[in-house]
């Protein structure tokens, strides 16, 4: 600074780094020359000065004035603000300070006519003249702006996985009095946020924070927002480096037990996940498992492989070994040298014995034991037996060797060692042995001389000896009746078969059986079994037992034995009574207990009758006996005779007897029975049987003879070698032997002739016609003959229910009189094997039966019998089978998984049953998806029907149930699968291109199945570089729009395009008829003649919708009048706004208007408003929107109006 000569002052300017400095020989003022400023942000103007002479009076006091040729128009003054040109009222304010000699000027906020201003300041203007400095020769212009510039995004550190970097976003501005907010798409740590004026007017905000870099690819972005709201941001993205750890081997123990499976794990740690590894072993013949995670609170995976290993003794001292490769190729390796210990289980013997056993205070105890070797025997083997000690062997049993004092002299082996028995016997037991655990050792080499990582714990046994003697079992073998044979059984346990407990039953005669049975390893049971005839006095048994070392126990039960009345009975020396001779008839009463005597009547008139009552000789019963004497007369015939019995409990009891008198015929010494009536089919045989019997020796060369019954005569119808009336000649005949008293006669070819004729036997040495029979009859004693001209129909029965697919079984029978030539029983409508059964039912009667067993089918409706007789008749019988159809399964084949929102997903639902008239519908409880329906027959005569679901979630179906249910006219079945919907979630790699050009395509985009979605796209360009080709592709790069249609893939031909004009930056795709499974992702790209574009954040996700939204209708009142004017609103929002719905209301309408708004980029609402006139007439009344999305996709509202008048 110097002085200049001339007039005044002269003034030296220069122009220094923008900054116009200025400067008199007094004073100076320093600002920038031009400074931009935000658009309705606030703009500070920095401005200091300085002087050497003439220092104002209030150096505090600063104007800032416009630079005008004429004049000075007021820009801020402190003192006088109503002065302030209207432009700038209320938006300035000046920051002075006499201290810092600072003049600085605040715009705020930043208008559009700040732009192109010149402005100067004048530091105390009433006492500071322009003699003094000329303060408009420094001015400053300012440079309105209506676009924030981004952010500065800088990185410093190694980008390596696992690591950390520092990041640093700035942003420039002129606003530091309202600073622009620093926002990442990063968590800070250890952040700083810094403000810093620069030295051309400008600051600098900056936020500075630590990354923790946790993938390969990693983009930040940097939000600037300012005052006023401009904003403005900045991506970076980070390409690290990624590490892999050491490959480790580790095990619980590096000691491994022959044969026992051990755990040992190879683990590797690794920073980015397409590192993942394939870890292998050297022993690949050993299971092993891998599972990878990611390590909390750091970028690192982790792969962990376990591998269960059983060593085997010639493992010792090789090598473990894990291998690793890694898909880039690297491998790695590590291992672990194995130390096997030998398993004393695996000696080559092992021992079975029980792991408790209960003996008695001061008997015996034997512990079963059986040993075994793999390989062969060693000779003179010794067995020890040790009390389990942790690490100790005190020997309880070592042959002519010491053991411990307190099983001294009482331990031996029972058994023979070459039989492989170990068993042990103690005797005699004391309470110091209980609770000892014993095990044996059978080995040629001492226990000591093996290293034992083992505890014999789990193989002892463990003695538990009690004091008191357990009481014995005592019960009665099945129900105690007086007068029968009873049985008592009294057992006991022990443990000391060579010495046993003594077992004693009181107050029972009879003999006892003792049985000796050993129960399980190392327990017997003694059992006393007593049988005797049970009797009336006695009321109780008791059983005693005593062990040898002198405890004892008894136990007794009372025997409540039941009394019992035999059935009454009444007997005579013959069934038959003589005419005038004396008879007598006894009436027999036997029970058991003399309580129940009872008192005998009879209804035989006045005749009288002698009583006596008795014990049975040598039984326990007793015996009440009445005998009633008579003298028969011939009314007598016929005649019943009744005993009553009436016992003192109250029961009572009758038997009858008919009297049979005979005249004096009858006493020829034999008699017959045969049936009274019996029934044969014309043309077929009929045997009538027939048994006789003598009083006395029956005659040799007896005859049998034949009569038909006639009051005068004694017609033949069997006469051996004799003749025979002419209707049975040639026709009967005797089967049977008359030695074996069997009097049967065959009648072939049955007549209907025959029908009602009565047959009766002679059986004597003597003619008929040598007895008088005056006053006889034969009727009595004839069989009628009853001849049937039609077949009876057969008996036809289903056995069980019929299903399809089992078995089945139906039966038919039918009854004949004649075995010798029976009838053919036929059953038809179904295959299968027969099973054919004779069977006498009755005297002279037989059943045939046919029964046939068959696999069931659908198509078998009825089964039909037919009987064929030898006479030719036939009769049929056809009953409905009613087969039943069993439903057999219904399964989802491919359960739905965890799904994606939006994302389809085909689920089939299988039903299996056997019918195909019963085939079922198949329905889901997601009735607006689409499904297809199979049906086909299996080779195991099954149907199965197959429906296939195409699924598309939603996230409001997270924990629901997809149920298929088949329903047969019986009823329905259903089977279900809960539902997992996790939210889409991109590849953070998805949208990230090497281009540094943002495309606006958004994440993800809602579409409705079979209808068209438009996808919004744009992106920068550049007026002069036009784009000429705009393309979609699939992520994987199949071509699914391009203006050459033999590029696209067939599944998207003819349904895409263009809606945008690239030139425009415009691309959005208009995808038609969309199916379930066009998600994508979808990407666009450009081309310039031969050269690619690629854009980041150019990729989207479709989200399929199975039905379309349901429209949202205006309220509407809850009453109306007819006749009055309604208008109503309904809504639906859509991703078709090429094809936007149209609407159809239930209501004819005065006026219709639709209106399409955008909700946001890509989701349009288009409303239908309608003004109607409700109709005359009270009621309630729908008024229904239906909403037609593109292609015929519908979607309904109904609301109801209560209409008056």
């Amino acid at each position: 600074m110097y002085k200049m000569s001339g007039f005044g002052h002269f003034i030296l300017c220069y122009y220094i780094l923008g900054y116009i400095w200025c400067s008199s020989s007094a004073w100076q003022v320093t600002m920038p020359r031009n400074i931009k400023g935000l658009l309705g942000s606030c703009l500070v103007i920095p401005c200091s000065y300085d002087y050497d002479q003439y220092p104002p009076k209030r150096p505090d006091r600063v104007v800032w004035y416009q630079y005008v040729s004429r004049g000075y128009p007021i820009v801020s003054d402190n003192w006088n603000r109503n002065d302030v040109l209207d432009i700038f009222k209320g938006r300035t304010r000046v920051y002075s300070s006499s201290h810092h000699q600072t003049c600085s000027l605040l715009i705020d906020p930043v208008t559009l006519a700040d732009h192109s201003q010149k402005l100067y300041p004048w530091v105390d203007p009433e006492n500071v003249g322009r003699g003094t400095y000329r303060f408009y020769d420094t001015t400053v212009t300012v440079e309105v702006v209506g676009t924030a510039d981004p952010p500065v995004i800088e990185i410093f550190g190694n980008t390596v996985v696992g690591q950390s970097v520092t990041v640093q976003c700035s942003v420039y501005h002129t606003c530091p009095t309202y600073p622009p907010s620093l926002r990442l798409n990063i968590s800070l740590r250890n952040e700083r946020l810094t403000h810093s004026p620069l030295s051309d007017g400008r600051s600098k905000t900056m936020v500075t924070t630590t990354l923790f870099i946790e993938k390969e690819y990693q983009t930040v972005e940097c939000y600037v927002q300012h005052r006023g709201g401009r904003s403005a941001s900045a991506s970076k993205t980070l390409t690290s480096q990624c590490s892999i750890s050491g490959l480790t081997v580790s095990s619980a123990s590096y000691e491994f037990l022959e044969g026992d499976p051990n755990k040992v794990t190879c683990s590797v740690s690794y920073t980015c996940y397409r590192n993942i590894p394939t870890l292998t072993w050297n022993y690949s013949n050993m299971p092993a498992s891998s599972h990878t995670s990611k390590l909390s609170g750091g970028a690192q995976w982790r792969t962990v492989s376990t591998l269960t290993f059983t060593a085997s003794a010639n493992d010792n001292g090789r090598s473990l070994i894990c291998y690793a490769r890694f898909p880039g190729g690297q491998t790695r390796q590590a291992s672990i040298t194995l130390r096997v210990k030998r398993n004393i289980l695996n000696l080559g013997w092992s021992f079975t014995a029980p792991a408790t056993i209960t003996g008695l205070k001061g008997s015996c105890l034997i512990i079963p034991c059986k040993f075994s070797y793999k390989n062969s025997q060693p000779n003179d083997l010794q067995i020890i037996w040790y009390l389990y000690q942790r690490n100790k062997y005190p020997a309880v049993y070592n042959q002519g060797r010491s053991v411990i004092s307190e099983f001294n002299g009482r331990t031996s082996l029972t058994g023979s060692v070459t039989e492989k028995n170990c068993s042990l016997k103690i005797e005699p037991l004391e309470m110091s042995h209980n609770g000892d655990r014993l095990y044996p050792w059978i080995d040629k080499n001492r226990i000591e001389s093996y290293t034992i990582d083992h505890t014999f714990f789990d193989s002892s046994t463990e003695l538990i000896v009690s004091e008191h003697a357990s009481g014995p079992q005592l019960s009665i073998v099945g129900i105690l009746r007086v007068g029968e044979q009873g049985t008592v059984s009294c057992s006991v346990r022990h443990t000391c078969f060579s010495a046993p407990p003594t077992l004693t039953l009181k107050d029972l005669p009879g003999t006892n059986q003792y049985m000796d049975t050993l129960v399980s390893e190392g327990i017997w049971e003694r059992k006393i079994i007593q049988i005797w005839t049970v009797e009336e006095e006695r009321q109780s048994v008791s059983c005693a037992v005593n062990y040898p070392a002198g405890q004892s126990a008894e136990k007794s039960i009372p025997l409540n034995a039941e009394c019992s009345i035999s059935p009454l009975n009444i007997s005579s020396i013959s069934d038959e009574f003589l005419e005038g001779y004396d008879s007598k008839l006894t009436c027999t009463a036997l029970y058991t207990c003399r309580k129940n005597t009872p008192t005998l009547t009879w209804n035989y008139g006045s005749v009288a009758a002698s009583t006596n009552t008795e014990k049975v000789q040598g039984e326990t019963q007793w015996r009440t006996v009445s005998v009633l004497s008579f003298k028969s007369s011939p009314s007598d015939n016929g005649r019943s005779v009744t005993c009553f019995a009436e016992f003192k409990g109250g029961q009572t009891q009758e038997v009858s007897i008919s009297l049979r008198v005979k005249r004096n015929i009858l006493n020829r010494g034999w008699s017959f029975t045969a049936p009274s009536t019996i029934t044969g089919l014309k043309g077929s045989c009929l045997i009538i049987p027939c048994k006789f019997s003598y009083k006395s020796s029956q005659p040799n060369d007896l005859k049998v003879m034949w009569y038909l019954y006639q009051i005068n005569g004694f017609p033949a119808v069997f006469n051996q070698g004799g003749s025979v009336i002419s209707k049975f000649d040639g026709q009967t005949s005797l089967i049977g032997s008359v030695v074996e008293q069997n009097c049967s006669l065959k009648i072939e070819r049955l007549e209907m002739s025959h029908n009602h004729d009565r047959l009766y036997p002679w059986i004597d040495k003597n003619s008929i016609t040598s007895y008088h029979t005056v006053g006889h009859s034969f009727y009595d004693g004839s069989t009628e003959l009853s001849v049937s001209e039609h077949a009876p129909e057969p008996e036809l029965n289903i056995i069980g229910t019929p299903r399809v697919g089992e078995q089945g079984t139906v039966s038919c029978s039918v009854r004949h009189a004649c075995i010798s030539a029976p009838p053919t029983v036929t059953l038809n409508g179904i295959p299968g094997k027969d099973q054919i059964t004779d069977t006498l039912v009755s005297d002279g009667i037989w059943e045939r039966t046919v029964e046939r067993f068959w696999e069931v089918k659908e198509e078998h409706q009825s089964v039909t019998c037919t009987v064929s007789y030898s006479g030719g008749q036939k009769a049929t019988k056809e009953i409905p089978l009613n087969v039943e159809c069993p439903f057999q399964e219904i399964t989802m084949n491919e359960p739905p998984g965890e799904l994606t929102e939006g994302m389809a997903k085909n689920v089939t639902c299988s039903v299996i049953f056997k019918c195909r008239k019963n085939t079922p519908s198949v329905i889901w409880n997601y009735n607006n998806m689409q499904s297809s329906l199979n049906t086909k027959q299996t080779p195991n005569n099954t149907y199965t029907i197959v429906s296939n679901l195409t699924f598309i979630p939603s996230l409001s179906d997270d924990g629901k149930l997809l149920t298929c249910t088949a329903q047969f006219i019986s009823g329905e079945f259903s089977t279900s699968a809960t539902l997992t919907v996790k939210q889409y979630e991109r590849d953070p790699f998805e949208n990230y291109t090497t281009s540094a050009v943002p495309a606006d395509v958004p994440l993800r985009f809602s579409a409705l199945t079979r209808s068209c979605v438009v996808i919004p796209c744009s992106f920068q360009y550049k007026e002069d570089e036009p784009m000429t080709r705009g393309i979609w592709s699939k992520k994987k790069g199949d071509i699914i729009f391009h203006n050459g249609q033999s590029y696209v893939i067939d599944h998207f031909k003819g349904r895409t395009k263009m809606l945008g004009n690239l030139n425009e930056g415009n691309c959005s795709l208009e995808i038609d008829d969309i199916k379930p499974f066009d998600n994508g992702p979808f990407c666009f790209y450009a081309q310039k003649e031969h050269e690619t574009h690629t854009f980041n954040n150019s990729c989207v996700f479709i989200i399929m919708k199975a039905s379309p939204e349901k429209p949202v209708m205006t309220p509407v009142p809850e009453e109306v009048d007819a006749g009055s004017t309604i208008t109503v609103s309904c809504s639906v929002t859509h991703t078709c706004s090429s094809h936007p719905p149209v609407f159809s209301w239930s209501v004819s309408h005065l006026t219709s208007e639709v209106s399409h708004i955008m909700m946001s980029r890509g989701t349009w609402q288009t409303t239908s408003t309608i003004t109607f006139i409700v109709t005359e007439g009270d009621g309630v009344r729908n008024l229904t929107c239906n909403a037609i999305f593109w292609r015929n996709r519908q979607q309904a509202h109904t609301v109801s109006l209560n209409v008056k008048g």
